[in-house]
């Protein structure tokens, strides 16, 4: 079976066509339903309008809805990142030296002795009132999000 390793540039190129097949497959399926306006269908956008209309759904409640996810897109990290922050999670230990740098392993929070403030042990037994925190980033897909939620909610007010 050396001719279905994991570097054989011919089943790199079956996998690339197969994915390409299904690609192709699920284009032609969304064209006869109408997705991309050439045929009338149920995903053509004046039958989804007209769909959505029937239910309630109003242009002020696009906007809203846009408005909302542009909120979500752009306040999630800071959320999640308190909420961890007061939970003492994604804290390591700062105890360490010039030398042999930060401990960095993950550190269990608990009560000083006087319960006023908090004492960080890590697994190495370093006892610190400080400890590093690892705040959650945005990665590309939110922030791909968050413009383009920005700019739906600037195209509304424009128009």
């Amino acid at each position: 079976m050396e001719y279905m390793s994991a570097g054989n540039p011919l089943q790199r190129r079956l996998k690339s066509f197969g994915l390409n097949m299904m690609v192709m497959a699920v284009s032609f399926g969304l064209y006869y339903l109408g997705f991309f306006g050439g045929v009338e269908g149920p995903l053509n956008l004046t039958n989804i309008g007209k769909t959505i209309g029937g239910l309630g759904f109003t242009s002020n409640d696009l906007q809203v809805l846009l408005f909302a996810l542009f909120i979500i897109a752009l306040t999630w990290n800071w959320v999640l990142n308190l909420v961890a922050h007061v939970t003492g999670q994604r804290l390591t230990c700062s105890a360490g030296s010039e030398e042999k740098g930060l401990c960095g392993q993950p550190v269990q929070r608990s009560r000083d002795s006087e319960g006023k403030g908090w004492i960080y042990t890590c697994p190495r037994n370093h006892r610190s009132a400080q400890a590093h925190f690892h705040p959650i980033r945005k990665g590309m897909k939110a922030n791909s999000l968050l413009m383009v939620s920005l700019v739906c909610c600037v195209m509304y007010y424009v128009s």
